[in-house]
């Protein structure tokens, strides 16, 4: 079944509507509609991005979850994706010129390293008229939802799609990476690509029950729920290492305030402690190679077994939950390895059906 979206270029200059079924033909007839000369094969060399957080989409999968009239940003393979830091600085740059000087001013902005850059963007934003941060209906502050789409009507409906944005890229990040495995693509392994399913199937149901951790950017849930205070305001956790920030008092940002600091807040990170790549997904492998090859020590009475389960559960809560995640300022995302660990959670079936795991962190 065909679905309506939305495409532009890298410099967001022609946007364009496109009805299609698929990643393949959602290329081909943006390439043609937005005039990049390129057919037929020729346009497996263009990439597409999801315009509001960069995130490439590469298969048909992902592009599924995505809903109707979503903006992409479509480069051929000579161009270079244009972040939105840099893109909507310019714009703001240009539009607001009673915060952003010119001249030397900004020759100075633009020569400094990327702390300083965020410390005096934001004190720019800041200048803001702090009046309508408060207001929730896109009736009242029409110029915040500027670029979204018409289903979102309320500040806090909007923050809670994002939240759920990031939850699905974890939830494909993970199945992607176990269904290249090579337990998952060996012929001889049909029933290691069972169990990744089955893994995979576990993992989905127990994010959809709570439902995409939805709570965490939204102001009005409850206080034990959400990442930031009433009002909307969020700090820094400081770097995956740290109890707090550094930069305590710098490090800061209300996207409820202006469009422009929803725009920004897109730049924070949700950081693993125990790193997703590097630690979580291997040892689920790990998990899953002792349920195949029937050589199982159960977590809970510590048995060495031969058949059991996943304990799907402990890695919900490190892959989507704050009992790993840490929302941090892109200065404060420390992209190198992180000394922190995962586990191999394996139950034998006694333990698993007395299992009982609190979510709510």
């Amino acid at each position: 079944m065909k679905k309506g979206y939305k495409v532009t270029d890298v410099q967001r200059e022609k946007k364009i509507g496109v009805a299609a079924e698929n990643l393949e033909e959602l290329i081909l007839k943006s390439c043609k509609k937005l005039g990049f000369n390129v057919e037929g094969p020729g346009a497996g060399e263009c990439r597409l991005f999801v315009a509001e957080d960069g995130t490439r989409v590469d298969d048909d999968d992902y592009l599924g979850t995505l809903p109707p009239q979503t903006l992409f940003i479509l480069l051929k393979s000579t161009e270079t994706m244009v972040t939105d830091f840099d893109f909507y600085y310019k714009m703001i740059r240009s539009t607001r010129k009673e915060f952003i000087d010119t001249g030397a001013a900004a020759h100075e902005f633009l020569s400094t390293d990327i702390k300083e850059k965020f410390k005096v963007f934001q004190r720019y934003i800041a200048a803001n008229s702090d009046a309508r941060t408060m207001l929730s209906e896109r009736v009242q502050d029409p110029a915040w939802f500027q670029g979204l789409e018409p289903s979102e009507k309320t500040k806090e409906q909007s923050m809670s799609k994002r939240v759920k944005e990031r939850m699905k890229g974890y939830y494909y990040k993970t199945k992607s990476a176990l269904q290249s495995s090579e337990l998952n693509i060996s012929s001889k392994n049909s029933r290691g690509k069972k169990l990744i399913d089955q893994f995979l199937v576990d993992l989905r149901k127990i994010l959809e029950s709570n439902k995409y951790n939805e709570s965490y950017f939204n102001r009005k849930a409850d206080q034990h729920a959400r990442l930031c205070n009433e009002n909307g305001l969020f700090e820094c956790g400081g770097l995956w290492s740290n109890d707090k920030c550094v930069y305590e008092g710098d490090h800061v940002i209300n996207p409820y305030r202006s469009r422009e600091e929803r725009i920004i807040f897109q730049t924070w990170n949700l950081d693993h402690k125990i790193e997703l790549s590097r630690a979580i997904i291997p040892n689920i492998l790990k998990a899953i190679e002792g349920l195949h090859n029937g050589d199982i020590k159960c977590i809970t009475c510590e048995s060495s077994v031969k058949q059991g389960a996943v304990e799907a559960d402990r890695y919900y809560l490190q892959i989507f939950t704050r009992k790993n995640l840490k929302l941090v300022h892109i200065v404060c995302h420390h992209k190198g390895r992180h000394d922190a660990d995962s586990g191999v959670y394996t139950v034998c079936k006694k333990c698993s059906r007395s299992q009982s795991i609190e979510y709510n962190s």
